[in-house]
C-alpha cells in the first residue's frame, strides 16, 4: 500500500520545525546581544556622568594641561558613547530581523499543521466512503445468499 500523503507531509512538517527552532533560537541570541549591548551603554552613560561630576567639583590647583587632558577624556568618552549607541540600534535591527524570521517560521509550521489536518480529514473520508461501500456490498451479498 502507498503511502498516505499526510505520512508523507511530517517529514516536511519535521524539516519546518527544525528551522524554526533555529529561527527561536537566533531569536534568543539576538535578544541577549541586544540586553548586552544596553547594559553596556547604561554602564557607559553612568561612568560618564560620574566623571562629569567629579569635572564639576571645585578643585584648587588645576593646570590647563590638567584640564585640556580631563576634556579630551570627556570627548573620548562621548565619543564610546555615541559608538556604542549605534552599535546598539544595529542589533535591535538584527533582533526584528530575527523576529521577522521566527514568525515566517512559526506561520509556515502553523500552515503545514493545518494542511496535514485537512488531509488526513480527507483521507478518512475517503476510507469511510470505502468501508461503507464494502459494507453494502458484503449486506447485498448477504441477502443474496439468504434467498
Amino acid at each position: 500500500m502507498a503511502v498516505k500523503r499526510s505520512r508523507r507531509m511530517v517529514v516536511v512538517l519535521q524539516l519546518v520545525e527544525r528551522a524554526e527552532q533555529n529561527a527561536a533560537d537566533g531569536l534568543r541570541h539576538s535578544r541577549q546581544q541586544v540586553e548586552q549591548g544596553e547594559q553596556q551603554l547604561q554602564q557607559i552613560t553612568a561612568y560618564q556622568q560620574e566623571y562629569v561630576q567629579r569635572l564639576n567639583q571645585p578643585r584648587s590647583g588645576l593646570h590647563a594641561e590638567s584640564i585640556i587632558n580631563d576634556r579630551r577624556f570627556l570627548q573620548q568618552l562621548m565619543d564610546v558613547q555615541q559608538s556604542q549607541q549605534q552599535q546598539l540600534q544595529q542589533l535591535k535591527q538584527a533582533e526584528e530581523q530575527a523576529l521577522k524570521n521566527w514568525q515566517l517560521c512559526y506561520r509556515r509550521r502553523q500552515s503545514i499543521e493545518q494542511l496535514i489536518e485537512r488531509l488526513k480529514q480527507g483521507e478518512n473520508q475517503l476510507l469511510e466512503k470505502q468501508l461503507q461501500k464494502e459494507l453494502d456490498e458484503l449486506s447485498g451479498l448477504a441477502r443474496l445468499t439468504r434467498q
